[in-house]
C-alpha cells in the first residue's frame, strides 16, 4: 500500500445561501515532486509518498506551520519503486480490478 501526500480543504461557495446543503465544496490535490528513481524515464513528476510509519506525522492536524511541513517533506526517504509493464487497460478509469497489475505479455 502506498500513501500519497495530499491536501484538502472545505470552502463555502459564495454564490449559494448559507443554509444551502450544497454550499460547502471539497477540493483536494496530491502533492508531487521531481522523480528521482527508476521511474524518471516515465514522467518527470511523481506523487510524494509517505511511508506507512510516518502516516501519523503527515495526518497530524496540528502540523500547520509551513516550515515544519517543509521539514517533514524534506526528511522523507526516497521511495524504492519497481517499474513493470502492465496492460494499457490501466489507462482508463472505467477499468478496475486486480488483473490490472498483472505483467503485460
Amino acid at each position: 500500500m502506498l500513501g500519497f501526500a495530499g491536501l484538502y480543504e472545505f470552502w463555502p461557495d459564495p454564490e449559494l445561501p448559507e443554509d444551502d446543503p450544497e454550499r460547502w465544496l471539497l477540493t483536494c490535490t496530491v502533492l508531487t515532486t521531481t522523480t528521482q528513481d527508476a521511474l524518471g524515464h516515465v514522467h518527470d513528476r511523481s506523487p510524494v509518498i509517505i511511508p506507512q510509519e510516518r502516516f501519523a506525522e503527515w495526518l497530524d492536524p496540528n502540523l500547520t506551520d509551513k516550515a515544519e511541513v517543509h521539514h517533514l517533506l524534506d526528511s522523507l526517504p526516497e521511495p524504492t519503486l519497481t517499474p513493470r509493464i502492465v496492460s494499457t487497460r490501466v489507462n482508463s478509469v472505467r477499468n478496475n480490478g486486480p488483473e490490472l497489475i498483472e505483467p503485460a505479455e
